[in-house]
């Protein structure tokens, strides 16, 4: 559209006094631009929506001499009641189609072309959370790197071989070439028995190399605080902390703790003077805070024995 300040003085010099030309996606962002203010409209973008043309806000402009008409497509987020949205997003865009054109604004209709349920609305809180999804544990380095680093200098070899081979092709240096030999003797070779033993040796190896390229790598830490995790500790920090939480407890002299992949081990080393159970009872309540953070599945057992006297000579 091309708008000019028309005038019988001026007709003369329209040329030298220029135009003003406004495409259609400028009005038709300008509108989209206004709905999306509106925090009710959704916005669908990408994908299949953006190949079928069905992306939402998406507006259809008409122009005329002086005036605009606009057919707006919302979607809309529910619960919303549609009537009060419409009616917002009306004047917000005849407002802006206004402001940013100075045109009339002939028409805007509002089209709700679908609604979407509200995220916070979506699922309850529990099932939420239980779709956090837990960063991955600290694991021990490939069991497949030290093959992978054989196969690297096995590679370079090859590379120095293959350009040893080129440079003596290209007489500048002589030499015997090792690709020749090679292939001369491998040419000669017949079936020999030692050659059993070679494929068994070769299929062994392959299959080891297999089991050592897919098998998991293992796991150097535990989560701490439940199943999405975001702090690990290794089996060596849970270990102290155990010791330390037991050692606070009155009446223990000593205390070791072992932490393996099912149990947790705390050894107690007690005075003579308090009573097992009673010793017992309170070590494992000083561990309980520990353990519903750090005990990841594992079972607790708390093996006691009595201090020995120290001997003063």
């Amino acid at each position: 559209m091309t708008t000019q300040a028309g005038s019988d003085e001026v007709s003369d010099d329209l040329e030298m006094r220029g135009s003003l030309e406004i495409k259609d996606r400028a009005i038709s962002r300008t509108a989209i631009a206004a709905a999306l203010k509106d925090p009710r409209v959704t916005r669908t973008t990408g994908g299949l929506s953006r190949l079928t043309g069905r992306e939402l806000p998406r507006a259809d402009v008409t122009l005329g001499e002086d005036t605009i008409a606009v057919n707006l497509y919302i979607g809309v987020r529910w619960p919303s009641q549609i009537t009060e949205v419409t009616e917002a997003v009306h004047a917000a865009v005849e407002g802006a189609l206004a402001t940013m054109t100075g045109l009339h604004v002939h028409r805007v209709n509002v089209l709700v072309s679908d609604t979407e349920l509200h995220r916070a609305e979506r699922a309850p809180a529990k099932e939420i959370a239980s779709q956090v999804i837990s960063p991955r544990p600290p694991t021990a380095g490939p069991a497949a790197m030290p093959v992978a680093l054989l196969f690297g200098f096995a590679l370079l070899g090859l590379a120095f071989v293959a350009g040893r081979e080129f440079l003596i092709a290209q007489g500048h240096f002589g030499g015997d070439q090792w690709i020749a030999d090679a292939t001369s003797w491998v040419a000669r070779l017949h079936w020999q028995s030692w050659m059993i033993a070679a494929a068994i040796g070769s299929a062994l190896v392959g299959l080891l190399l297999v089991f050592v390229g897919v098998k998991p790598r293992t796991r150097t830490h535990s989560g701490l605080g439940g199943e999405a995790a975001t702090v690990w500790a290794t089996p060596t920090d849970i270990a102290r902390l155990c010791s330390a939480a037991a050692q606070s407890t009155r009446g223990v002299v000593d205390v070791h703790t072992v932490v393996t992949r099912k149990k947790i081990e705390v050894r107690v080393e007690r005075d003579p003077v308090f009573d097992v159970d009673r010793i017992d009872a309170a070590v494992r309540d000083a561990l309980a805070p520990v353990l519903s953070v750090a005990a990841g599945g594992r079972r607790l057992t708390v093996q006691h024995s009595v201090a020995q006297p120290t001997r003063v000579s």
